[in-house]
């Protein structure tokens, strides 16, 4: 890399990976869900291309993402040529994801830490006709969504089926990370399996969420009273009134209910505000 003049741009999270058993079973693990002739794929972050080339090796239409320009100019030189099916997508994915939202399409990602939230969401909750997506995040950040009670976890588990698939050694990139990855699976849950299904039903859950997870450690009754999510009085009516209904008490902490408490506690809040 470095004799080619091209770093890893720390701004941009790039850590590569470069593994080709954690390659070949990323490939693996999305064969059950591709195989329809009709499905596109995606990758945010193509960087050096270790996983691009097994990706358009599946012979499907395929929307390459990626911020850096040392490596734009090495798609448009040496991938896009050879690779008719090919789209590059320059500049920050965040912003242009929303261009491929409504096609039949499955994701790859090596996503950077400080955006993996962000990305997650935008693909949850606006992607129409997305069949699934595996990720490469940060270990601690794979662990907090599969496993853990937090207001991420609880907000995909909502509307998508989350499965953390295989921790990846710190030494399977380079430059050599701080800590360990891991890859996730995210597939959407049918319609008729999600509790909320608008956008207005999502974003109401989403910020009941948000509001009482928004001091650490502190009460629910204290997140509800002070979080700038909840400064409407018919909002903070309604929450309590759920807490009623299900016999929870605002003293709790959020760690301390289930996944299916928060389901039902959104859907009693959803309730009350939508007489």
């Amino acid at each position: 890399m470095a004799a080619n003049g091209w770093n890893a741009q720390k701004k941009f999270g790039q850590n590569f990976l470069i593994d080709p058993p954690s390659i070949q079973f990323i490939i693996q693990s999305s064969v059950p869900y591709i195989e329809a002739p009709e499905i596109e794929i995606a990758e945010i972050g193509i960087g050096l291309g270790s996983l691009t080339y097994p990706i358009l090796q599946l012979n499907r239409k395929s929307h390459l993402f990626e911020i850096d320009t040392a490596y734009i100019q090495i798609a448009e030189r040496e991938i896009l040529p050879k690779f008719q099916q090919s789209i590059l997508y320059p500049g920050d994915a965040l912003s242009r994801l929303i261009e491929i939202k409504d096609l039949p399409i499955f994701l790859f990602g090596n996503l950077p830490y400080h955006l993996t939230s962000d990305i997650l969401t935008l693909i949850a909750t606006e992607f129409s006709r997305w069949r699934g997506g595996i990720f490469m995040v940060q270990k601690e950040f794979a662990i907090r969504v599969c496993e853990e009670i937090s207001s991420l976890s609880l907000f995909l588990d909502a509307i998508v089926e989350t499965k953390l698939l295989k921790h990846i050694h710190k030494n399977c990139f380079y430059p050599i990370p701080k800590i360990d990855s891991s890859l996730i699976r995210l597939v959407p849950k049918q319609l008729q399996e999600r509790m909320f299904r608008s956008k207005d039903e999502i974003e109401l859950y989403s910020r009941f969420l948000r509001t009482v997870f928004w001091g650490k450690r502190k009460q629910m009754s204290v997140s509800l009273r002070e979080s700038p999510f909840s400064q409407d009085r018919d909002f903070q009516e309604a929450v309590l009134k759920a807490f009623s209904n299900l016999g929870i008490s605002g003293k709790k902490r959020p760690e301390e209910l289930n996944r299916e408490q928060f389901l039902n506690l959104g859907q009693e809040l959803l309730d009350a505000l939508s007489k």
